[in-house]
């Protein structure tokens, strides 16, 4: 299986999001430098994330995007079905509803479903992978990896 880079810059953003000190918002600009994609794309994505009450936007100065929910109250499968690409972890309709490779696909996908619905965005950021990438990224602002843990 493979995660879509859609659903990747949309949990990398909500990964930025959550190591914001003080929940101070982040701007547009500061995301879209970090991962190197257009403002545009990033503004598709973050209207997905705002449709599902994941992110807010705070207007005027020194405002941008922040999280609408505790990083603890945000599945990785929340992030995916809010940027539409629940396509990765629900099964597509099959004509042959009663064939052996669709029941083997729905057991996969419901496997799949529940696995990044126990995953919360506060699950990801403590992982010591996540906070080296996060580190060599330059978003831990300094700090080591391991005093995240």
């Amino acid at each position: 299986m493979k995660i879509s880079s859609k659903a990747r810059y949309a949990i990398q953003s909500m990964l930025q999001l959550a190591l914001s000190p003080d929940a101070r918002p982040v701007t547009l600009s500061q995301l879209t430098q970090q991962q190197g994609i257009s403002p545009s794309y990033l503004e598709q994505l973050l209207a997905g994330l705002r449709g599902q009450t994941l992110v807010s936007g705070v207007r005027g100065p020194g405002g941008g995007y922040r999280l609408a929910k505790a990083a603890d109250k945000i599945s990785i499968e929340d992030i995916i079905i809010a940027v539409h690409e629940e396509h990765v972890i629900r099964p597509p309709k099959s004509q042959h509803e009663d064939s052996l490779y669709n029941d083997m696909w729905w057991d996969l996908s419901e496997r799949l479903q529940s696995f990044l619905t126990g995953i919360s965005l506060a699950d990801l950021m403590a992982r010591e992978d996540v906070q080296r990438h996060l580190h060599e990224q330059h978003l831990l602002k300094g700090r080591q990896p391991e005093t995240m843990a």
